[in-house]
């Protein structure tokens, strides 16, 4: 059931920003089409067949799907904007796009020259900084203030018009997404607000005071039929509260999973009285446990134009096969990514194989007799899931729903991991934790399913990382030459101590002789004594000049041996150390292309962003002595900016040191 909890009493807005209008290229010269030149094309079909240009050359030039798609689109504008006999039974290939394509490739900006792209970056910039200064903002007044604060707007530009990319095998693949305009958009402002102009120069649709949403614009989107929102940023305390909710939820649900799984069990097992609630109990308790196991959405929620979609509750009986000890299940999840991974049935004697074994046989009975085609859970909807799930409650305030399984697994397999596998130390090198954070992170995104096209890049990239790997592996110290350095210092010390010990040895021979001569009688004979005396001067001159020598140069060359000796010991570690740095940036750079092998079709930040409780990568971070932030980007650390103030109260299991492992 939907919140009625006021969020805000005022919310004040200048509406919501619109990408420019296409501008026709006025160097376009006649195109064929169909052996016909046409002189100049109306703005739309133009604009289209633009966006064809670019993409061709990319796979989706040669899906047929995508070209049937965009030639209908194409079709139908054509006769919107009355060229249908120029465009009747015209096919993508009868097109001649060489010209368009060039002039694609020309206002591409990695084409142009460093000044032009400077230039054009400024503009653009201008221009970003202007209509953030317009839309980016809005005014709210909290139910619980006296005074209205500024709040960040998230993306404030809607969608502009283009190809529908989809994803997997979306049926839609290749349509024209046609341009939104005013007055499809309605905006969500206080009874009272001042109405803002469209910068389009239409009209609005409409007005909402939906003092419960966090919106602040929507329109229909014509191809999904469903509304799509402009939201209040999630740097925003109404979005931050929102998602501090769903985390502080799941992890309700940790503590309390035993009841819940509990009495989903208990829903599975078969009763004889009022046998037809029985049964759909069963099922819906079937279909809940199917959830927790694998994390799979509920799946009645997808339209009729969408691909063949489908999730736990809408399974039919040829997207699974039950083999011994083992259920695989291959089928088409949302946005037509593929699920096509085996649950292993827990073989463990305990509370939970017994349920592994009731879920098995309860899935086996409602396929027997059924037809590949044939929905295995007929009648159970995501409503009737929700609403058992909700009943079970384990603990007051918390309404478990099948969403909140998929935040508690991202979660739970991200702590699992850290904590109980990855044997991090505190004292391991940085990149040893930066990756098995992101292992920690892929653990998640397999969890939930969070697949993706390969990017067209991928290949290239994996070379880049390949081409890193070997050069790392070759950048092997010369320990040779380290070794060459030890005795190049070495001999520079004991020069420095023999030079300091020769001018201690010259004086003391002074001095010996000095004391000799004194030792002596002093001559009676005049003669005689005048050669004493001459001596005993020159020697306490020399001996003089020798002290003021020895203490003049003896600091210069004690401070000169320190740092020699200090040298020294540096040379004589540097053969260790260097092979300690060279493995570890061997290491890096495999692990770097090792992670980037394993991710490969998984998009990571869709669970770093929406599913993964980043206070478990906080709590992991202050016991290995790393900065959970190095994780997120500064737009997530903003989002998340309740983190700090925050602590998880199902405490992360203590780490087992291989110490403690070994006692």
């Amino acid at each position: 059931m939907r919140s009625t909890t006021i969020k805000w009493k005022n919310l004040r807005h200048n509406g919501v920003a619109f990408p420019p209008k296409y501008e026709q290229n006025p160097t376009l010269q006649p195109i064929r089409i169909k052996n016909r030149w046409i002189k100049e094309l109306d703005p739309l079909l133009e604009e289209m067949l633009m966006a064809w240009a670019k993409k061709i050359g990319t796979p989706y030039e040669i899906d047929p799907k995508f070209r049937e798609n965009f030639l209908l689109s194409l079709r139908k504008a054509a006769q919107q904007e009355g060229w249908t006999e120029k465009f009747e039974d015209v096919t993508l290939d009868d097109i001649d796009f060489s010209q368009l394509r060039e002039i694609a490739d020309k206002e591409k900006l990695a084409n142009k020259s460093e000044e032009e792209r400077k230039q054009i970056s400024a503009i653009r910039k201008k221009e970003r900084e202007k209509l953030k200064e317009d839309f980016g903002k809005a005014e709210v007044l909290y139910p619980d203030k006296t005074e209205p604060e500024s709040v960040e707007i998230g993306a404030y530009m809607v969608e502009p018009p283009g190809i529908f990319m989809g994803r997997g095998e979306h049926p839609l693949r290749g349509t024209w997404k046609r341009r939104v305009t005013s007055k499809d958009v309605e905006l969500n402002l206080d009874e009272d607000a001042p109405r803002p102009k469209p910068m389009d120069g239409g009209e609005w649709k409409g007005f909402v005071h939906d003092h419960d949403g966090l919106w602040i614009a929507r329109w229909k989107d014509e191809l999904s039929d469903k509304l799509k929102y402009v939201w209040l940023a999630e740097t925003s305390d109404l979005r931050q509260n929102k998602d501090k909710e769903k985390y502080f939820n799941a992890e309700e649900l940790e503590i309390h999973i035993e009841k819940v799984l509990e009495k989903i069990g208990n829903g599975m097992r078969k009763r004889h009285n009022e046998k037809e609630r029985d049964e759909k109990e069963r099922k819906t308790a079937t279909v809940a446990y199917l959830i927790y196991r694998t994390a799979m959405r509920v799946g009645d929620e997808k339209d009729e134009d969408e691909a063949d979609t489908v999730g736990a509750s809408t399974l039919r009986k040829g997207h699974v096969s039950i083999l011994e000890n083992r259920i695989d299940f291959d089928f088409l999840g949302k946005d037509s990514v593929p699920w096509k991974k085996p649950l292993y049935l827990d073989q463990n004697p305990g509370v939970e194989k017994d349920r592994d074994e009731l879920f098995r046989k309860n899935l086996e009975e409602f396929m027997r007799g059924k037809e590949s085609e044939e929905q295995i859970f007929p009648d159970i909807t995501s409503a009737r899931v929700n609403d058992f799930l909700k009943r079970t409650n384990p603990v007051k305030g918390l309404s478990v729903t099948a969403k909140m399984f998929r935040t508690f697994h991202a979660t739970k397999a991200v702590s699992d991991y850290l904590f109980n596998e990855s044997k991090i130390e505190a004292s391991d090198p940085p990149h040893t934790k930066f990756y098995a954070a992101k292992e920690a992170n892929l653990r998640a995104a397999i969890m939930c399913n969070h697949k993706r096209a390969r990017p067209k890049t991928w290949e290239k990239g994996l070379q880049a990382r390949k081409d890193r790997e070997a050069q790392a592996i070759k950048k092997e110290p010369n320990y040779a030459k380290l070794k060459e350095d030890i005795d190049k210092r070495q001999s520079q010390l004991d020069k420095l101590r023999d030079k300091s010990e020769a001018l201690k040895k010259s004086l003391q021979a002074k001095e010996d002789e000095l004391s000799t001569l004194e030792s002596d009688a002093v001559p009676t004979d005049e003669e005689k004594k005048k050669k004493y005396d001459k001596k005993y001067r020159e020697l306490k001159n020399k001996i003089k000049k020798l002290k003021r020598r020895v203490k003049a140069k003896e600091p210069g060359i004690l401070a000169k041996i320190l740092e020699t000796e200090a040298n020294l010991e540096e040379a004589k570690k540097a053969p260790e150390l260097g092979k300690k740095r060279y493995e570890e940036k061997r290491e890096a750079a495999r692990m770097e292309r090792e992670l980037y092998e394993r991710v490969d079709d998984y998009a990571l930040n869709t669970s770093l962003k929406n599913y993964i409780d980043p206070r478990v990568y906080r709590d992991w971070g202050k016991d290995v002595d790393y900065d959970w932030k190095k994780l997120y980007t500064g737009t997530l650390l903003k989002k998340f900016g309740w983190v700090d103030s925050s602590k998880r109260r199902r405490a992360s299991k203590k780490r087992t040191t291989p110490r403690e492992k070994s006692e």
